[in-house]
């Protein structure tokens, strides 16, 4: 059962520390929830003495470091973010992910062993890593073993991760947690506490069962379909602080405008406390404030496509995968957006001569006059002028051929995905193809 964690938060400062706090699901939710325990564990004028953080480590690793006594009498606290060890042999979204991205921020040591780490999940070790290599794993093996797309980069990455891993003798980090098991049974020094935040655990792992009979567990999954989607609890926790809350239609309207990016939830509500003038967030407030963001939660997305802003659409990609989002959603909003371009780019040409609006003002005057029948006569709303005057702007970025080429790639991004090709790199093609001009 999931603790609450305004609970623990009280054992804490009452003095109840437990040896074990597991905290998993959506990654910003952990991440924010794990930073709040940690604050809690070790106030700040001790964090840089009391608190250890470890990122690729074993088991037995952290183990040795959870023992081991602190410079200073006190709690200590082992942070370990995304610990390999506690994840499924089949994870969702890239796994590959938090590998790719530490390698490619320069932590280069845990990168590899993050990739060693899950390639053990699949009995392959260092050796195996270099795609080259004769008798190492294939592109399909990756992805019924481990459920990883290989794009054509991760290749290279492999490659390049291979040769540092001979290099400087990096081996992979062990994954048997017996080691930390049995310390944490035994009994951690009085006031030490492990905090393990993790986005997918495996529903078998004996420090699951630990956390649930002799320590702390949180879950703080969000549901991935959108009609099982409930912003409920997330909403009230992020107004508590601010003294708001939502009123009758509000939090539809949010669900239907941001879907489960729940970052940018967190920041829409507290743009919304901001302007809320009482203690009530209106739906009226929604409405005029967020934007309409999803075809699923791709605002980030849009942008990225309406600006022709290749690196910023794959740097986007990349992430929603990585938490779990289908190449075929994403495939989705990618129609959507560019549909949305091309219908713009036609009322651009049609009622303003291909000259983009400067503004809102400028919609209301030259353009929407003219626009109001034709949407009146398909029985549709007049959108907002300034909303309009954004979505001609971007429009104007493209040739409508470019977007009509975008279309018919997407249809074959469509044919591609159903026949079992990479999502990633799918993806990857599709968004270059709709970025880079003709």
């Amino acid at each position: 059962m999931s603790a609450d964690m305004d609970e623990v938060l009280a054992e804490v400062k009452g003095g109840k520390v437990w040896p074990l706090y597991l905290l998993w699901g959506e990654e910003f939710l952990v991440r924010k929830g794990a930073d709040e325990l940690v604050k809690t564990l070790v106030p700040d004028a001790s964090m840089g003495l009391n608190l250890a953080v470890l990122d690729a480590a074993s088991p037995r690793e952290v183990a040795q470091e959870l023992a081991t006594l602190p410079l200073f009498p006190g709690r200590k606290v082992v942070l370990v973010r995304d610990p390999e060890f506690l994840a499924p042999k089949k994870g969702k979204g890239d796994a590959l992910a938090k590998a790719r991205d530490a390698w490619k921020a320069g932590k280069r040591k845990e990168g590899a062993r993050r990739l060693l780490a899950l390639a053990g999940r699949a009995g392959w070790g260092v050796d195996q890593l270099d795609p080259r290599v004769p008798g190492a794993p294939t592109v399909e093996q990756w992805k019924d073993e481990l459920n990883v797309d290989l794009a054509e980069a991760d290749l290279t990455f492999l490659q390049e991760a291979a040769a540092f891993c001979r290099e400087e003798r990096i081996s992979a980090p062990e994954g048997d947690a017996s080691a930390l098991l049995e310390l944490l049974q035994k009994g951690v020094p009085a006031g030490h506490a492990l905090v393990l935040a993790a986005t997918d655990v495996d529903s078998r792992s004996p420090l699951l069962k630990f956390a649930q009979d002799k320590g702390r567990l949180f879950e703080r999954k969000v549901a991935a379909r959108h009609k099982d989607l409930d912003l409920t609890e997330i909403s009230r926790e992020f107004l508590a602080p601010l003294k708001k809350k939502l009123g009758p239609g509000a939090l539809e309207g949010l669900k239907e405008r941001i879907g489960g990016n729940i970052r940018l939830l967190q920041s829409e509500l507290e743009k919304l406390a901001v302007y809320a003038e009482g203690p009530t967030i209106e739906a009226a407030h929604v409405t005029l404030l967020v934007h309409h963001a999803r075809e699923e939660e791709f605002f980030e997305l849009t942008e990225s496509l309406q600006k022709r802003e290749l690196r910023d659409a794959l740097s986007y990609a990349e992430d929603a995968m990585g938490q779990g989002t289908h190449a075929l959603q994403l495939l989705g909003a990618v129609a959507s957006i560019v549909r949305s371009l091309l219908e713009n780019h036609a009322w651009l040409e049609r009622y303003a001569n291909g000259q983009p609006p400067k503004n809102g003002r400028d919609v209301e005057t030259r353009i929407l006059p003219k626009l109001e029948a034709e949407l009146k006569a398909a029985k549709r709303k007049t959108p907002n002028a300034w909303a309009l005057a954004f979505g001609m702007q971007a429009a104007a970025r493209y040739e409508r051929r470019e977007l009509l080429n975008a279309l018919v790639a997407c249809a074959d991004a469509d044919l591609a995905l159903k026949s079992s090709a990479s999502g990633k790199l799918v993806i990857e093609r599709l968004l270059w193809t709709v970025c880079t001009r003709a």
